[in-house]
């Protein structure tokens, strides 16, 4: 709805404006401006404005207007009667809004003709007259102030000139929080270039003589801004206010109620040479306005519950009659004239629902709001069952309510490397004992959800084992064997101690094996946590027989009997075998011999053996070769 205010007709290059209907000032607004006539012949039109429902005074009998040379010296005073005066309606550009009332302006326009002779400086004209409004919010002690309007006549060269003047009044009041795009744009009479920008205007007069006769010659005192304000910055809107430096467009949102002067520059250029400025000084009050009719619709409250019926709420203000629109594509009578309708929708998704109060009337608002309806997401993963140990854990995130583009994000805590991740597969290694809390985000649609489970893994046990004395040993030595395992902070739950694969004891920390018998032996030990973590170690131990028994005949003919040299026990010794012939001829050796000879190619006879042991022993003997 558009709801910016214009008056017609006006025209303004230096003014006061009303404050409101109660306490309205004298002039609220004026311009000076002239017209070349010819022959060195003037037009001077000085155009005010007041508030006719104020209580200030009536426009001046006399406009008293000042001719200074363009070096300051005064020239001539102009004392123009008072001309009599018309009313100018006040009107609304949208006719849903409404004003506070008792707006009110009237107009005059003091205009003479003065001969004023080319001459090297040229001329200033001027008007001054106090005072200013008590409650102005961007000038420090604004009852105090006075304004001047005033304009310039070039110098010889450019005198044949006339001054910009600008089109058309802005409003008197603003609403607030409305934007206004107004045409500030000026005409200049001799089609010079104009540039527009934001000014700060002049001080003139003052309490004192507030109606002074002749006015001060220049250069003119600008006014005191109030702290916060200046002349980029002359009353709160968002965005700035700011004008157009080509066009003379003028943009503002007033976001405070109150009543700010403001100040704008038309300069007037000719082949690049500035030949005058016309200062429009004039206050805005921003006002609260009342629409008529103002649609609203109460905006979602409640987000990712995935039901996809929304019951509207209707809290639009002046309005009887309604027509919905809840934007949903699939089905095209997606329309209703109740005040407060329900719409289930087909699928996720977003949608803008469109209602118009009182729809086809001339004060019809319409607005929008956009509804997300989307289920939260509900993740989780599955937990490994308990590790043993530092381990790497492969970690899925699985669920409902989102889909392959959702932003899948893991808290893994301090002990996991990594400690943060995201997509939907994580590895991640747990290096220390748990538990280990891991939180699972999964966000999409502006919704989100997570699951939090913990990761346990306990602490893995090293068995270990010692024996004393030390492998190898006799036959029937004593030998105990000791638990030297490293639990690693964990706690034991079972012990077990196998001799060659059998079970020989439960529990202790050692075991004792008396009597050891002759043989390649293996001692375990099998330790268990109660987190139900294991390990085991195994120990070789070696118990060498007394005796080493040579046979003195062997048959080998691969009846899988008797097919190879067998001397007992000589595995646990380290040897060196060398078997003769007749003849003296070694036809066999081996060094530390394990009972593999088949004497292959060899033929039946007796040979002699020669069996050298490394502990010193030597033992011989012949040995007869049967088939």
């Amino acid at each position: 709805m558009l709801r910016s205010i214009r008056w017609r007709p006006a025209s303004l290059a230096c003014a006061f404006t009303i404050v409101n209907a109660v306490s309205a000032g004298h002039i609220i607004g004026g311009e000076l401006f002239y017209d070349h006539l010819g022959d060195g012949q003037y037009q001077i039109t000085l155009r005010l404005y007041r508030d006719c429902n104020g209580t200030g005074a009536e426009f001046d009998a006399i406009g008293y207007i000042t001719v200074f040379t363009g070096d300051g010296a005064f020239y001539q005073n102009l004392n123009v009667p008072y001309p009599g005066s018309t009313f100018i309606p006040v009107e609304l550009e949208s006719p849903c809004l409404t004003l506070p009332p008792d707006l009110c302006i009237e107009t005059t326009s003091y205009v003479t003709t003065v001969q004023l002779p080319a001459n090297s400086t040229g001329y200033h004209i001027s008007y001054q007259r106090c005072c200013r409004q008590p409650a102005i919010v961007n000038l420090l002690n604004s009852v105090d102030l006075g304004l001047t309007c005033t304009t310039q006549i070039p110098p010889q060269g450019n005198e044949q000139n006339g001054s910009p003047r600008f089109n058309s009044l802005p409003p008197a009041a603003l609403c607030l929080d409305q934007p206004l795009v107004f045409d500030h744009s000026a005409a200049d009479p001799d089609g010079d270039q104009l540039v527009y920008s934001l000014t700060t205007p002049f001080h003139g007069a003052d309490d004192l003589v507030p109606y002074p006769t002749q006015s001060e010659p220049p250069p003119y005192q600008p006014v005191t801004w109030s702290p916060g304000y200046n002349a980029d910055h002359q009353i709160d809107s968002e965005p700035l206010m700011a004008i157009d430096p080509v066009t003379g467009v003028l943009t503002l949102r007033p976001t405070v109620q109150g009543n700010f002067v403001i100040a704008v520059s038309a300069k007037e250029y000719r082949n690049g040479v500035l030949l005058s400025e016309t200062i429009r000084d004039y206050l805005f009050s921003v006002v609260p306005c009342d629409a008529e009719v103002e649609a609203s619709i109460v905006p979602q409250g409640i987000f990712c519950t995935g039901d996809l019926t929304v019951n509207f709420m209707n809290n639009s203000q002046g309005g009887q009659t309604w027509a919905w629109d809840f934007g949903d594509p699939v089905i095209g009578d997606d329309i209703s004239t109740e005040q407060d309708p329900s719409w289930t929708y087909p699928s996720f998704g977003t949608y803008t629902a469109t209602l118009i109060a009182e729809p086809g009337q001339v004060c019809a608002d319409t607005t929008q709001v956009t509804y997300a309806l989307y289920p939260a997401p509900e993740p989780y993963f599955v937990v490994p069952d308990t590790a043993c140990g530092p381990v790497v854990m492969d970690l899925f995130a699985r669920g409902q309510g989102f889909g392959p583009d959702a932003l899948i994000g893991w808290d893994l805590g301090p002990n996991a490397t990594p400690s943060t991740a995201t997509g939907a597969e994580v590895a991640v290694e747990f290096s220390a004992n748990g538990p280990h809390p891991v939180i699972l985000t999964v966000a999409e649609n502006g919704c989100t959800g997570s699951f939090t489970a913990s990761i346990v893994n306990s602490p893995q046990p090293v068995a270990f084992i010692s024996g004393t004395p030390a492998s190898p040993l006799p036959a029937g030595a004593d030998i105990v064997f000791m638990d030297a395992s490293n639990m690693n902070g964990a706690q034991i739950s079972d012990i077990e101690w196998f001799l060659d694969g059998n079970v020989v004891q439960m529990g202790g920390t050692d075991w004792a094996w008396n009597d050891a018998g002759p043989g390649n032996h293996v001692i375990t030990l099998a330790i268990s946590t109660i987190d139900g973590c294991t390990s085991t170690y195994e120990l070789p131990y070696v118990i060498i027989p007394d005796d080493i028994l040579v046979p003195n005949v062997f048959t080998p003919n691969n009846d899988g009997s008797n097919d190879a040299l067998v001397i007992e026990n000589v595995q646990f010794y380290g040897n060196t075998l060398r078997i003769y012939n007749r003849w003296g001829q070694i036809v066999f050796e081996a060094v530390n011999y394990r009972n593999q000879w088949r004497a292959t190619d060899i033929p039946d006879g007796t040979y002699y053996l020669v069996l050298h042991l490394d502990d010193g022993r030597e033992i011989t003997g012949h040995l007869t070769l049967l088939r």
